[in-house]
């Protein structure tokens, strides 16, 4: 019997697609995400797989045991510059009407735009033989990627 993951990768939102530097580009486009298998994004720089958003569900194939899968979006820099550009613009624009300074604005309105808020999503599991293990895996507004397991419909 297989033992397997089985990774739904669900598409950002219209929302977190249009909110970018290339947003006509990406309103059209199924995003993607970095996948490692058993290896730690902070020491592995390069992902196992990169999977796009997909209707049909990715199929991993894995050895019985425990297991970690870390998730991250690779879009997650520009979506903390794009955050950062639109606080300072707001920022500055804030402060000058309020008769304050600019450039303290815009520096304030950028440091809350784009703030420490991109994370790395992951699941830990543990894996029997014929087991298969269902997640989703979707990219957030903020550049992080929300992970959920997939639970059995009862009919």
């Amino acid at each position: 019997m297989k033992t397997q993951l089985s990774v739904l990768v669900k598409n950002e939102s219209l929302y977190s697609r249009c909110f970018s530097f290339l947003w006509f580009i990406n309103i059209f486009r199924k995003m993607s995400v970095n996948v490692w298998i058993d290896q730690d994004p902070d020491v592995v720089k390069n992902p196992t797989r990169v999977l796009k958003a997909s209707n049909d569900p990715y199929e991993i194939d894995l050895v019985p045991g425990p297991h970690t899968v870390y998730f991250s979006d690779p879009r997650a820099a520009s979506k903390a510059r794009f955050r950062a550009v639109t606080g300072a613009f707001v920022g500055a624009s804030f402060a000058a009407g309020a008769g304050g300074s600019m450039l303290a604005g815009a520096s304030v309105g950028a440091d809350m735009g784009a703030g420490n808020s991109v994370g790395v999503g992951y699941a830990s599991f543990f894996l029997q033989d014929g087991d298969i293990f269902k997640i989703s895996a979707k990219p957030t507004r903020k550049g992080g990627v929300k992970v959920k397991q997939i639970k059995e419909k009862k009919k």
